[in-house]
């Protein structure tokens, strides 16, 4: 029996739970430890993060502020600011109202949600039934109602075994698999609203996503340059490490060698299958798995099937596309919805390479016949080893 009330915060998980016992526990592990790093970096004092049931839960945790930091944490489908107590129905009355006190205006709806783990001397129905009667009875004045629908207000009771678990506000989270457990992949990373997004999806399905910039200054500006800083700092806020960075590669004179000596037609193609074979290059160096990109089927004359078949002809390793069958506004829905998208949406000055007419539909055997006018190999060895780092 615990006999006093104390601030937790509830965390549910949902792909995880439908994993076999052995994977669950090391996907449970992960997350917790994500949890506690979290809070950690955005200076919430947290005491233990321990099983609970079905649920994780959070010692004191910092409210609902730490609830909506924890939603945050991919693996975490909901988090729950409660009240933890005893699960005799006195002490779940007594919280219940004066949760309902607190929260409710005059003239609202309220619904109770009653869950049982465990054994107990009541149902979930019985235990609604009284603690309902209660609520009504307190706040008679109030002009309270019940409404099953459609409440202005739900207060939740969880009971588990002899402890007890009362909340009113859910925190949605990103859900997914905790990052990292699935793996590693370098993001060919612009800050405009794409790559972000795809960085993103990889990072709710597990993966520990590599950040790499490619600054073609001269050919872009430097706001170019200071989006893909802002944006990259956004997405630092998901990521449960202690450091984080943005790695650049400089590939302006690569850029030159292109303008110069590629049909115009084909700048964009060879510029960007040198992007592939510096990341794969790099992510073969790092142990990553494979490529992320934000490539969209049909979007720009590089991402139609033709071209794109070209570009992972020079990819050693295996090139994800999360959004390839996405519309733009489904790209800019999400960007919204994880925070990038007024980070990445203000114009900036682009590459000045791009040509007038660039082909939608080239040949493998044109392309390569124009890298054959420079070292593909020896400038993309040279750019990866100049790589270099921007901590988040």
């Amino acid at each position: 029996m615990i006999g006093l009330t104390d601030e937790v915060i509830l965390v549910a998980y949902a792909e995880i739970g439908l994993k076999s016992p052995p994977v669950r526990r090391h996907l449970e592990t992960l997350l917790m430890c994500h949890i506690r790093k979290r809070l950690e970096l955005e200076g919430v004092q947290a005491g233990k993060v321990v099983k609970a049931q079905g649920r994780l839960l959070v010692e004191g945790g910092g409210g609902v502020r730490g609830a909506e930091i924890i939603a945050n944490v991919f693996g975490a489908a909901s988090a729950m600011p409660a009240l933890r107590i005893d699960a005799d129905v006195a002490s779940i009355t007594r919280t219940v109202v004066d949760m309902a006190a607190e929260v409710m205006e005059p003239e609202t709806t309220f619904a109770l949600a009653a869950r049982r783990i465990g054994s107990q001397p009541y149902t979930s129905k019985e235990l609604k039934v009284v603690v309902g009667n209660a609520v009504l009875k307190a706040l008679s004045g109030k002009g309270i109602r019940v409404d099953l629908t459609n409440p202005d207000t739900t207060i939740y009771i969880e009971a588990r075994g002899q402890t007890a678990y009362v909340y009113h506000r859910v925190v949605r989270g990103v859900a997914g698999l905790p990052f990292g457990s699935q793996g590693k992949v370098v993001s060919l990373f612009s800050g405009g609203i794409d790559s972000p997004v795809a960085a993103w999806l990889m990072m709710r399905r597990g993966c520990a996503v590599r950040l790499l910039f490619f600054d073609q200054r001269p050919f872009v500006g430097e706001d170019y340059y200071a989006r893909a800083l802002t944006v990259a700092r956004r997405l630092r806020q998901y990521v449960p490490l202690d450091t984080y960075s943005l790695h650049v590669v400089s590939t302006g004179e690569i850029m030159r060698e292109i303008v110069e000596k590629a049909p115009s037609k084909l700048i964009c193609l060879c510029c960007k299958r040198m992007m592939y074979r510096i990341g794969c290059m790099w992510a073969e160096k790092i142990g990553a798995d494979g490529l992320v990109t934000g490539e969209s089927l049909g979007q720009v004359a590089s991402q139609t099937l033709v071209n794109l078949r070209i570009l992972d002809e020079a990819a050693a390793l295996p090139v994800y596309r999360p959004l390839i069958g996405w519309e733009k506004l489904e790209s800019v829905g999400w960007a919204e919805k994880i925070g990038t998208y007024e980070l990445s949406a203000p114009a900036v000055h682009g590459c000045t390479a791009l040509p007038r007419k660039p082909s939608a539909q080239a040949r493998l055997g044109d392309v390569k016949s124009a890298e054959e006018t420079f070292n593909v190999q020896k400038l993309a060895s040279e750019a990866v080893r100049g790589i270099r780092q921007i901590p988040l």
